[in-house]
């Protein structure tokens, strides 16, 4: 497994020391504390320190293997001022050159479960692309940002480490093949249309399936997507009674709180048929109770990590190969910072 380089201490520091980050993910946290972590609501105190001035600007990168928060602190704040404020031990900290490499590092998909994925390139573009259009960015972390897009693009480009690559609706959708007996045969029911919904549609396009449902909380944005993806369509107040003619459950809601609970379905699931829960939302949409069920299969993002073991080897060494790239960028960064503040090498 490849360990996170200490990068060159050559002048870094000095131009981003207020750069940093800080989060929780997959690699040292299990769902559950992800989940507890979220329920702290950390973003409302970065709001709130954006307002006092105490931040200058933020980027919340959320998805459901890790919430990362990029920020750049005011002068007159310190890092042991928001480890204070914060007071979550479960938080991992880095900051200036530290957390410009490993910002560089997770781009390029080094802390990805699937190394050099695609996905968390994208998911890091709209995180920006957001806080810019907020206003809540600075002329630094545009730079760095900037940077560090260019450099997850160039990545991929000469590495082609993605090609062929497992994606997390890949995985997904092969953990509910090794588990349903023929997948013509069943009903498939999908709870929510965000990215990762969406992304399991196109794959479900390439199968067979009886049928597919789809429903969401906002009755427009699903009718344009069942039209895109040939799906049937019900009122979110109608999933229910779907999830009891369904054969696999999907659910991949941004609902803050469950959406599927044990004591509204289990009584009302058809006890002459199995039944597979797919929940890859965090918090959680389905209630863990449902899995005490003989009939009922349920499965998390968690779960669905334990199918993936191929190809570990063969993309580390691809990794090791280019990794010289996180290095040139972070030069050419430095560089940037020593032409804003009018010095030469």
């Amino acid at each position: 497994m490849l360990k996170e380089k200490e990068p060159k201490k050559e002048g870094i520091v000095m131009y981003f020391e207020n750069f940093v980050i800080f989060g929780i993910n997959y690699k040292e946290y299990e769902l559950q504390e992800r989940e507890s972590f979220l329920k702290h609501s950390p973003l409302t105190f970065i709001k709130q320190l954006y307002e006092e001035r105490k931040i200058i600007g933020y980027v919340v990168v959320s998805t459901c293997l890790r919430v990362e928060y990029y920020v750049e602190l005011a002068d007159n704040y310190t890092l042991s001022e928001l480890k204070e404020g914060l007071n979550m031990s479960q938080l991992f900290f880095k900051e200036g050159d530290i957390a410009l490499n490993y910002l560089f590092r997770v781009i390029c998909g080094f802390e990805s479960v699937i190394k050099g994925e695609d996905q968390i390139l994208s998911q890091i573009k709209k995180a920006f692309s957001t806080s810019l259009e907020e206003g809540h960015t600075t002329s630094t972390m545009n730079t760095i940002f900037n940077k560090a897009i260019e450099l997850g693009k160039k990545f991929r480009s000469e590495s082609q480490i993605s090609h062929n690559a497992l994606s997390l609706e890949g995985i997904s959708l092969k953990l509910i093949k090794n588990k349903v007996k023929n997948l013509e045969n069943c009903s498939i029911l999908i709870l929510g249309v965000g990215e990762l919904a969406i992304d399991i549609l196109k794959l479900l396009k390439k199968e067979n399936y009886k049928s597919l449902t789809i429903t969401n909380r906002s009755y427009h944005k699903a009718f344009e997507i069942s039209n895109i993806y040939g799906a049937n369509l019900i009122g979110f107040n109608e999933k229910l009674d779907e999830i009891v003619k369904s054969d696999v459950i999907i659910s991949a809601t941004s609902a803050p709180h469950l959406v599927i609970k044990y004591e509204d379905i289990a009584e009302r699931l058809d006890k002459n048929k199995e039944y597979i829960f797919l929940d890859l939302a965090v918090p959680r949409d389905i209630d863990v109770e449902l899995s005490t069920l003989e009939n009922t299969h349920l499965y998390n993002i968690d779960d669905v990590w334990k199918v993936y073991y191929e190809n570990l080897e063969s993309r580390d060494t691809i990794l090791y190969q280019y990794e010289y790239l996180i290095g040139e960028q972070i030069e050419n960064l430095n560089r940037w910072a020593m032409f804003k503040k009018g010095l030469k090498r």
